[in-house]
């Protein structure tokens, strides 16, 4: 539909794995990196860092 058709972008190897990478960083920019200080000050439960307003976005989702 939009952008590079696929068949034409795996040819490269290259292509293929600069196209892995953008996918890659655009996840990591999405969910965000994780963060070592807080993994380990929880080790239990994970922090809720959501605010009531997202949280109510995705329960109209859901």
């Amino acid at each position: 539909m939009f952008g590079v058709r696929l068949s034409s972008l795996f040819t490269s190897r290259w292509m293929a794995l600069l196209w892995a990478v953008l996918v890659l960083l655009t996840a990591i920019q999405f969910v965000g990196a994780s963060d070592d200080s807080a993994a380990q000050a929880g080790q239990g439960a994970p922090t809720d860092t959501l605010t009531d307003q997202q949280k109510a976005a995705i329960n109209s989702v859901l």
